[in-house]
This record gives C-alpha cells, sequence and structure tokens, in this order.
C-alpha cells in the first residue's frame, strides 16, 4: 500500500541527515550541529515505528477485530504526539540547564550545511504532509508534523551557530546567549505541535467523520448502481487508513425482498472493491409513488 512506500522515503532521507549532520559537525567543530543529528535519530525511530504500526493497521480482520486493525493507527499517533512532547520538553530543560555555559565557536561552513539540511527537511515534511491529507491518513501527516518539529530544530542551530559567529567576531556576548533563547522558544513551538498530534489522535480514536469531499466521492458511486434512485444517507467514519460506510439507499417499492436485496450487494461490492473501504452496512428504504 501507498504508506509504507511513503514512509520508505522518509526513512531514507532521515537517514542520509543524520550521517550528514554529525560527519560535518564534527568535521566543522560543530557541537550543535552534532546534537542536531543525534536528535534526528528520533525521527528515524519513529519512521521505524510508524511502518511497522502501518503494517499492524492493515491487518485483515479477524475473530477478535472484526472491522480490522485500522484503529492502531491513531494509538501510534497518540505515542507518537506524546514521544514529540518528552523529546521537546527535555530539549528544553537542557538548554536552561546549561545556560550559563560557554558557547564554542563553530566553523562558518556549518551554516551551509544546515541551511540543506533545513531545506531537505521542509521538502519531507511537505510532502509527508500533503501525501497525508490527499489519503487522509493521520499518521502519514503526524509523522509529516513531526519532521517539521525537525525543521525548527535545525533553524534553532543554524540560528545558535550564526548568532555565535557574529557574537564572537564582534565581542557581542549577549549574542552568544542567542541561540539559546531562541532553543528555548522552538521547543515551546514542538510542544505545540506535540499536542496538537495527542489531540487529534484521541479525537479520532472516539470516532471521526471523513471529509465532505471524500464521502461525496463514494456518494456518486453509489448513485451509479442500477436501481438505486436516491442515497438518502451516508455516513463515513474513518477506521485508521480505512473508512467505514453506514448506508441508506432508496429503490423503488415494487421491487420484490430480493431484488431489493441484490441492489444493496451491487452498492456493497462497489464499495468493497474500494480497498480503503473496511466496512460497509446498506439499508434498503422503498419509495412508494402515490
Amino acid at each position: 500500500m501507498k504508506l509504507q512506500s511513503i514512509m520508505k522515503k522518509s526513512f531514507i532521507v532521515n537517514f542520509f541527515l543524520i550521517i550528514v549532520k554529525i560527519l560535518f559537525g564534527i568535521i566543522f567543530g560543530s557541537i550543535a550541529l552534532i546534537a542536531d543529528g543525534v536528535h534526528s535519530v528520533s525521527d528515524l525511530l519513529s519512521d521505524i515505528f510508524v511502518i511497522l504500526g502501518i503494517n499492524h493497521s492493515l491487518k485483515p480482520a479477524d475473530e477478535d477485530h472484526p472491522f480490522g486493525h485500522g484503529k492502531f493507527e491513531y494509538v501510534l499517533s497518540l505515542f507518537l504526539g506524546i514521544s514529540i512532547f518528552i523529546i521537546a520538553f527535555n530539549l528544553g530543560k537542557n538548554i536552561i540547564d546549561n545556560y550559563s555555559k560557554v558557547a564554542d565557536i563553530p566553523s562558518t561552513l556549518s551554516l551551509v550545511v544546515v541551511l540543506m539540511v533545513v531545506f531537505i527537511k521542509l521538502i519531507l515534511a511537505r510532502y509527508l504532509i500533503n501525501k497525508g491529507e490527499e489519503l487522509d491518513s493521520e499518521i502519514i501527516s503526524a509523522s509529516g508534523k513531526e519532521s517539521l518539529t525537525d525543521v525548527f530544530s535545525s533553524a534553532v542551530v543554524f540560528f545558535g551557530i550564526l548568532f555565535v559567529i557574529i557574537g564572537n567576531s564582534f565581542d557581542l556576548p549577549f549574542l552568544l546567549k542567542g541561540d539559546k533563547v531562541a532553543s528555548i522558544i522552538i521547543s515551546l513551538l514542538i510542544i505545540k505541535i506535540a499536542v496538537e498530534i495527542i489531540y487529534q489522535a484521541i479525537a479520532s480514536l472516539q470516532g471521526k467523520a471523513v471529509k465532505t469531499e471524500i464521502s461525496s466521492k463514494y456518494k456518486k458511486i453509489i448513485k451509479k448502481v442500477d436501481g438505486v434512485i436516491e442515497v438518502d444517507h451516508l455516513d463515513m467514519v474513518t477506521y485508521g487508513p480505512f473508512y467505514q460506510a453506514l448506508v441508506d439507499i432508496r429503490v423503488d417499492g415494487l421491487k420484490s425482498v430480493v431484488e431489493g436485496h441484490d441492489i444493496a450487494k451491487q452498492v456493497s461490492d462497489q464499495l468493497y472493491a474500494d480497498e480503503k473501504i473496511c466496512h460497509v452496512v446498506v439499508h434498503v428504504n422503498p419509495e412508494v409513488k402515490k
């Protein structure tokens, strides 16, 4: 399925960026860049976590889970949000604890590396968020937001290095603390993203309707089935990477029970033909002409 392919791309990009950050951090003497590379290991672990979670959520229905395992995606999003919150909290705490520590003076070339990292990571974050919206996948969107936190983290590293270099060059001691102040602000922004992911996951666990444009697409499919006069009602709720559909269709009231059942079966088959649909219930309403 597309979800695994998307996350594998994210894994490859994050693995590459970790090597770049740590390697050039060592070469250019930037402890901040090395620390950012270590911080990015959490992104790599998140990708592995998400890939394994998606594989579980895509498992078919069984005796204990008649509707499948789709909701595991929301549990995964919840844990991802909590993980981001803890990382951001510890990042902020670590900055405050080491606020008085004298800053190291890195090479100006490290700024070029950080800019490249920010650019690549921003493209990855937008890719994941857009794909999450396109596929209506909460876990992919959450992973995109998590990648966005790494953009913030790398941006802090950039300004931190820049402030330290300027402060050292022009003897401006207050700039040597600029990276730490910015880091605390970014930590708060990351915490905000984590809270949004957690809230969204909890809301989805309670049951969330799909977007109107998505349900409208399925409504058109149902109306094309021979014998369906009108779709009286369509409720669709997300179930991890899948959808559940409860449909009320209107058919000619003069048709037999068997004919009405056959039309309902055709509607059900049309919906199940879409890999996103995991459960369908079709109710038939008779239309009686006066």
